[in-house]
């Protein structure tokens, strides 16, 4: 009796079909990876700029009438009113002075800050009056600082914080 070793035409044609769908759903999955796999880096870059921002932010005083750091805080009646006063950016002395501002790529006035790497990225920043959205029985006692990081796609990161007068 002859005995035949090997595959046949069919064996060899079924194997084919099934290694080229394995690959395939493979090579899908292995593109999607890499696709997504700059998100967590453009991610961290955002959050560092966002962060770097409201540290340069949140030392200042809380408006023009707040006195400096270590003086005797005093609580004005007043509303909130949010006054960019339209000065040069190392002149900034309070919070407020920085609602509007807008740069394309970042500028920090901190040092140790080198954003030569971040030029794709835009930061625009808000600030708002927000004692009462958080429950506070006046509007003038909190502000709101939203920092918003658009990165090279396009894409908005958002990092908001709130600054006490009192």
């Amino acid at each position: 009796m002859y005995r035949s070793y090997g595959f046949t035409f069919i064996e060899m044609l079924i194997t084919i079909v099934v290694i080229g769908i394995a690959l395939s759903a493979l090579t899908s999955a292995l593109s999607t990876s890499v696709v997504q796999g700059a998100a967590p880096i453009v991610e961290g870059k955002a959050l560092y700029i966002a962060q770097a921002y409201v540290d340069e932010i949140l030392p200042l005083k809380f408006d023009d009438q707040s006195p400096q750091q270590g003086g005797e805080v005093t609580l004005s009646a007043s509303p909130c009113e949010i006054s960019n006063e339209s000065q040069a950016r190392s002149q900034f002395d309070d919070v407020d002075d920085y609602h509007g501002v807008t740069d394309s790529p970042p500028v920090l006035l901190l040092p140790g800050f080198n954003f030569d790497q971040y030029s794709n990225y835009a930061v625009s920043v808000e600030v708002t009056c927000a004692g009462l959205e958080l429950g506070l029985a006046a509007n003038h006692l909190m502000k709101r600082i939203t920092v918003t990081v658009t990165t090279p796609e396009y894409q908005d990161r958002v990092l908001s914080v709130y600054r006490g007068n009192f």
